[in-house]
């Protein structure tokens, strides 16, 4: 199995090593299958095969289709086995413990445990997929090759690679070592500090066209209507990550700043800082914080769209003389080098919030997301300047995982049990306060207009309704749910509609705003779904949508939750009181969450199984007994 084949990889390593086992007389059964690569690489590995008479084909691995012997998907294992004994043997590897010897101040050490396991969608050479792809290919042995069939997997070289190839021995296969692709940039890059990538990409930003033009036109307007004012200087600050939901007039809707909405906060004791290209600061935006006082900071360039002045950009990087990676030993193997430069990428963001924080008089940072090593160079650089780093628990947990480990001064979370899952996981929180849902006070705003969105249906014809909250998917099948997996759902439910003038359906996405995209030739069902009147979709929200899952929950009968790996839209509908079914596809393991829910009744495995208990619940007079 070749994981991705370059002409470098190919030349130097692969074919070579087929030679050779042609040369010693081994039984000519070998097959190569090729993941990824170029097509001029591809094309050279078919034909040089053909030489020694071994056949080369591309393939792919559907891993959402893929299960073991439970039922389970291999994302299970990796997330929450797989991912964290790895990390374990990498960090107690000599070479980790060695770079941490005296230098284990502050969550530097945490900060590096979790950028060895970084879970970053958008990176193709993550561990966590390399860890899937191990998985699949042991399943691949198992299931499509005949007995006996041994596995040698080809991976491109990488630090600690001999753990990995540890992990792949486990599961009965061999990892061979293969040359990394040599690209002219990246080399380059290689050369360059952090600081300088960072101001790089910095100028890059500012001075790009776009940037140019805007704050030209900008100006012409400054004339006819008032400058962006500052916030007036005042005593300490709360600075609040902004992660896509602002709607301060709407406390219904999802808000970063759901706390400020509740509290006797000022606005101008809080901070937004904003860091999302996708969802930058703008026009609307400033202007909803400047009528509540509350100030605005872009982190970056590309996180702003308006020709601000300097008090809404963060400081710039700076270079310093006295970096944690000054400190760390020269590189000398790709893993010192690996240490050395994620080192100094810690020390740039400790210095660039330690500045932040002191010039903004920033004594309180609230963030929820824990799901990479950032947050431990903030919670430094809070902590530095005198202040704590607050993080509150936005999704469900159900099992620990070294994805999600914390580090924060304090923590809000559901449950005690949440709190054991997060001790499990490695976190470290000296106060961890327990808080119940932190989105139930929704659950009152939300009755009138789920009463609005139930009657509309009603009026159509709707006798029995069914809510639905999906997951999103995305176009790397090989890796993610895809397109497809969401369009039959869909179609399933929408044909329904269409055909049952009884039935209406209240539909919740995550991402609304690439819904109708996402569904392909399925979009044409949902618009005659519409059209009945008994199909209502809520669409609101950018980046992920605005509406709490509580809303559809609560205009309907039964809410279904469509992804078990992700439980919180189920979790607050079942808050809401609102009878709530689980969509299992993927397998359940046993865990907090399942305990106790029984299959057929609250769980379900398939579309048809759990249509069928529905419909016979709502026809027998008492219902369905533990539906």
């Amino acid at each position: 199995f070749v994981k991705r084949v370059t002409v470098r990889a190919w030349a130097l390593a692969i074919w070579p090593r087929l030679f050779v086992r042609r040369v010693r007389g081994r039984p000519s059964q070998d097959r190569c299958y090729v993941f990824e690569g170029s097509r001029g690489a591809f094309a050279l590995a078919r034909l040089s095969a053909w030489v020694l008479g071994v056949p080369v084909s591309r393939a792919r691995m559907p891993l959402s289709e893929i299960r073991d012997a439970h039922g389970h998907v291999p994302w299970w294992n990796v997330f929450y086995q797989a991912l964290g004994e790895v990390q374990t043997d990498m960090v107690q590897d000599p070479v980790f413990q060695e770079a941490m010897k005296g230098r284990a101040e502050g969550r530097l050490p945490l900060y590096l445990a979790k950028a060895l396991i970084r879970i970053d969608l958008a990176d193709r050479d993550v561990l966590w997929r390399l860890l899937l792809w191990v998985q699949g290919c042991a399943w691949w042995v198992k299931h499509q090759e005949p007995s006996g069939a041994v596995a040698e997997l080809f991976i491109e070289a990488r630090p600690w690679f001999q753990i990995i190839a540890r992990h792949v021995a486990r599961l009965q296969s061999t990892a061979v070592e293969v040359p990394a692709p040599c690209h002219p940039w990246a080399w380059a890059r290689r050369l360059l500090s952090p600081e300088r990538k960072a101001w790089l990409r910095h100028v890059h930003a500012h001075w790009a066209p776009r940037k140019v033009v805007g704050r030209l036109v900008q100006s012409l307007r400054a004339g006819r209507r008032p400058a962006h004012e500052a916030p007036g200087p005042g005593g300490p600050r709360i600075a609040v990550a902004y992660f896509g939901h602002l709607n301060l007039p709407a406390p219904a809707r999802y808000s970063d700043l759901f706390f400020w909405q509740q509290s006797s906060l000022r606005g101008s004791d809080v901070m937004l800082c904003f860091q999302l290209s996708g969802d930058p600061l703008d026009e609307r935006k400033w202007t909803q914080l400047r009528e509540q006082g509350i100030g605005a900071v872009a982190l970056t360039p590309q996180a702003t769209t308006l020709a601000s002045p300097a008090h809404l950009h963060g400081p710039r990087f700076r270079p310093t003389r006295h970096a944690p990676a000054r400190r760390l030993p020269r590189p000398s193997t790709p893993e010192t080098a690996w240490l050395h430069e994620r080192a100094a990428h810690y020390e740039m963001v400790r210095r660039f919030w330690a500045d932040l924080c002191a010039a903004r008089g920033v004594a309180i940072y609230v963030t929820w997301f824990k799901y990479d090593e950032s947050h431990c160079a903030i919670a430094d650089a809070v902590e530095q300047t005198g202040g704590l780093t607050a993080m509150y628990q936005r999704s469900y947990q159900w099992a620990p995982s070294v994805s999600t480990t914390t580090a924060a001064d304090l923590f809000f979370g559901f449950s005690r049990q949440e709190a054991e899952t997060e001790r499990q996981s490695g976190s470290v929180i000296p106060y961890y306060v327990v808080t119940g849902y932190l989105g139930d006070h929704r659950f009152p705003l939300l009755r009138e207009e789920a009463r609005r969105v139930r009657e509309t249906l009603q009026r159509h014809g709707a006798r029995h309704i069914l809510a639905f909250a999906d997951e999103n998917t995305r176009v790397d099948t090989d890796w993610y749910e895809g397109h497809e997996v969401m369009q039959r759902q869909y179609a399933f439910l929408l044909e329904k509609v269409v055909r049952e003038p009884w039935f209406g359906l209240v539909i919740k996405p995550k991402v609304p705003s690439t819904l109708r995209t996402r569904l392909g030739p399925v979009a044409e069902l949902l618009r005659r779904g519409e059209a009945t009147g008994r199909c209502y979709l809520y669409t609101d929200g950018v980046l992920h949508g605005s509406t709490p899952p509580a809303a559809a929950a609560l205009a309907a009968d039964v809410m279904v939750h469509g992804d078990l790996h992700a439980a919180t839209a189920g979790i607050e509908s079942a808050l809401a009181g609102v009878p709530t079914l689980l969509l299992a596809r993927q397998g359940w393991p046993t865990g907090a969450l399942c305990n106790g829910l029984s299959p057929g009744r609250v769980i379900f495995s398939d579309w048809e199984a759990l249509w069928e208990s529905s419909v016979e619940h709502w026809t027998r007079p008492h219902g369905v007994p533990g539906l």
